[in-house]
């Protein structure tokens, strides 16, 4: 009969059965796959931000570890010690030699002036031991458009050499080091030409500083400053109290009978 609807046999139905079912297993792979996809992006992920937290736990990675090499004077047997948590390096602090002679020798490099100098060591080692507030001060004091600074006053002819009187560390015990100390010195003038010599006047200084252990050096500042020694605050007035130095005078390097 025309028109009429043909029967769908069995044959067909099982076909069309299975090319559904063909496409619905491919979608569920795809799914499957995809789910797979990100639970592999996921794990991942984590794994990279627990390598990343334990790298920033060992950070820094590169640790500069100084240490003192420190010698018997009577059998010569030599020792480390490091610089920071050791009972030894605690003792050094508190030893007053110690702490005299790292005063002494900021000081020298602090006060003296000498332009052809400028390159000294002294002056590095100025810059190890000064906080960072310390050495703009000095920065300001010692700028040649600064007109009461060394250079504007007294040039490339004339130098400053300094003299310790007196120095008295304050703030310490026997057990734990000073914090700070009182400086009494004299500067001379000193004639790089003629290297005759005369007393310019008495100063008094007031300081504090302190023994930084985190303080981040290279090697030639460690060799210079190997205890890490910083001052934080530093002060100088006229000293009332010590009259007048005598004017002394040198004979000219160059003079007959001078002392060579």
């Amino acid at each position: 009969m025309i028109g009429a609807r043909k029967r769908i046999g069995p044959a067909i139905d099982a076909a069309v059965g299975k090319a559904i079912n063909y496409e619905i297993t491919i979608a569920d792979l795809a799914r499957r796959s995809e789910r797979r996809a990100w639970r592999v992006a996921g794990a991942s992920l984590l794994m990279s931000l627990c390598l990343a937290a334990v790298l920033a736990w060992m950070q820094p990675l590169k640790r500069d570890v100084p240490y003192l090499v420190m010698a018997d004077a009577y059998t010569g047997t030599a020792a480390l010690t490091r610089v920071a948590g050791s009972p030894d390096f605690e003792r050094i602090k508190a030893s007053d030699a110690v702490n005299r002679s790292n005063i002494a020798h900021y000081m020298l490099a602090r006060e003296s002036y000498d332009a052809d100098r400028m390159a000294n060591p002294e002056w590095r080692m100025l810059y190890t031991m000064s906080s960072h507030d310390v050495i703009s001060q000095y920065r300001t004091e010692r700028d040649h458009r600064n007109p009461d600074s060394p250079y504007a006053q007294y040039g490339t002819q004339t130098a400053i050499r300094v003299k310790l009187l007196s120095i008295t560390p304050i703030g310490g015990s026997p057990s734990k080091p000073p914090t700070g100390a009182t400086v009494r010195f004299q500067r001379l003038l000193f004639d790089n030409k003629s290297g005759a010599t005369r007393a310019l006047d008495n100063k008094i200084a007031t300081i504090e500083f302190k023994y930084n252990d985190a303080l981040k050096m290279n090697d030639e500042d460690s060799i210079a400053n190997p205890l890490r020694f910083q001052v934080t605050s530093y002060h100088v007035d006229n000293d009332a109290t010590t009259p007048p130095p005598p004017e002394i005078a040198m004979a000219p390097a160059n003079a007959p009978g001078a002392t060579p």
